[in-house]
């Protein structure tokens, strides 16, 4: 950064008062642990719902356009992006008797579980036109309840500890919970809907509901267990902190990592269906279900075994090394699936959950711990702890990018000639599926993995700013 850049941050510090956190906690107790990381089983389950069943009911259900599908669902996506930094920027500021983080935590959790029972309960007898209305409002909805609970969710983790490897601790209680509650539930949503009532749109409504009780009991749990660390400190503005959070050059390559990671998994995940239904197993939406619970099954397990193995790994070889070794085997496993997905042995089709989970394991693990490596290095710039809104850019630019591919998936699936009501897809057809499920997302893969080596913090280097943070808080205490 040029001189004029750390002159303004020096003006900015002098004016400023410098937040005082609580001294290191290297021994975290662990039902804080257990609390928080039952949240993101809550997380993962508000994240992905819509995505599980958006298409098989929506689309292939109800007939609306899968363009329109994509609409509905990426635009509130993209609100919701949109809305991070505004929430995050609330939750720094904010000044309760329970918290800055706690209050959202528990309002959000309860709001989106609630909307999500509404999600899948469309009035009977609307045209095609006012249920896909009724289902982008809902949705808009749903993610900015979820985003209230998300944006102060990850602020709260970041701020959790200051101990380095701590921090890749928390955050893989995290990932096992969300391998846990995904694992739990999402393998069973689109098949539970065959269980309830006649048909999967009377079932669905009961799945909703089940759905949504499970986001409210893991997600108000870091509510009620965890402790907030950080002391009140001086509010900042809007402007000034969306300024400072995107000058931090190692907070862009990290949101840079996210984003293009992100963005070359869900090319792909959306297209699974169809690629079932198109040439792994013809037509057959009840098995296919059943083996998209498998392949969920098989990647949350995948998950599960991958998080203590990742939390070690990351202590001896360090974090960067472990991230750019899960986004290799992501990439394997995505160019593999030219062979797995095959009518010969519809079995195969779950070497991607074992290949797949593992390298994403790695991510989940590693990046909100390098996020909260990096909010050292901001309060030694800006005199501030910024969880909140390091985490909302973060989520930001990640819910952006999934926006983007939710909205282009509809013309993904409109492009390969999908045909819902014809017995058999044509060759073209599934050579278009299999093609973007291979190979197409290597490219945003593969672009993440270059940004991994160029970034520029280790263990040495986040010790050192410590340091320098200990002495500043001396200083101001003499």
């Amino acid at each position: 950064m040029g001189s004029n850049h750390l002159n303004e941050e020096s003006q900015f510090v002098e004016k400023t008062c410098i937040s005082k956190p609580v001294k290191a906690t290297k021994k975290l107790s662990f039902l804080e642990k257990v609390a928080y990381g039952m949240g993101g089983g809550g997380e993962v389950l508000m994240s992905n719902i819509i995505f599980s069943l958006a298409y098989p009911i929506y689309q292939a259900g109800l007939g609306i356009d899968a363009r329109l599908i994509g609409l509905a669902v990426g635009l509130p996506r993209f609100w919701d992006a949109i809305s991070d930094p505004l929430m995050g920027n609330i939750s720094d500021n904010a000044r309760t008797r329970w918290g800055r983080r706690r209050p959202f935590i528990f309002i959000g959790a309860i709001i989106t579980g609630l909307l999500c029972m509404l999600l899948w309960m469309p009035p009977a007898g609307l045209s095609k036109t006012m249920i896909f209305c009724y289902f982008t409002l809902i949705s808009i909805l749903y993610f900015t309840s979820y985003t209230v609970f998300f944006v102060a969710y990850n602020g709260l983790g970041f701020e959790l500890t200051s101990d380095y490897d701590g921090r890749t601790s928390v955050m893989s209680f995290k990932t096992f919970f969300m391998n846990f509650g995904g694992g739990l539930f999402l393998p069973l949503a689109f098949r539970m809907c065959f269980w309830f009532g006649d048909n999967k749109i009377e079932g669905v409504r009961v799945v909703g509901i089940i759905f949504g009780i499970a986001m409210i009991c893991f997600g108000i749990l870091p509510s009620i267990f965890c402790k907030e660390r950080v002391h009140q400190q001086q509010k900042i503005s809007f402007l000034d902190a969306i300024k400072y959070t995107l000058k931090n050059k190692p907070f862009m390559i990290v949101c840079g990592i996210i984003l293009f990671a992100i963005t070359g998994l869900y090319v792909a995940v959306p297209l699974q269906y169809y690629i079932n239904m198109a040439y792994v197993l013809p037509g057959n939406e009840s098995v296919t279900s059943k083996f998209m619970m498998y392949g969920l099954y098989t990647s949350c397990i995948a998950g599960f075994l991958s998080v203590p193995i990742v939390n070690l790994f990351s202590r001896i070889f360090g974090k960067r090394r472990v991230l750019q070794a899960g986004m290799f085997l992501v990439i394997v496993g995505m160019v593999s699936s030219w062979l797995y997905y095959t009518p010969r042995n519809a079995y195969l089709q779950l070497f991607f959950g074992l290949t797949v989970s593992p390298g994403m394991t790695c991510g989940w693990v590693i990046l909100p711990a390098l996020v909260a490596d990096i909010c050292d290095l901001d309060e030694l710039s800006t005199g501030r702890r910024r969880e909140g809104m390091f985490g909302a850019i973060f989520s930001f630019l990640m819910k952006a990018g999934v926006s983007l591919i939710m909205i282009a998936s509809g013309y993904v699936v409109s492009w390969t000639c999908y045909n819902a009501s014809l017995p058999t897809q044509s060759d073209l057809t599934i050579f278009r599926l299999r093609f973007m499920t291979a190979f197409v997302p290597v490219i945003f893969l593969g672009v993440a993995l270059v940004l991994s080596f160029i970034y520029p913090l280790n263990k040495a280097k986040i010790l050192e700013i410590q340091d320098q943070l200990r002495k500043k808080k001396q200083e101001e205490n003499l």
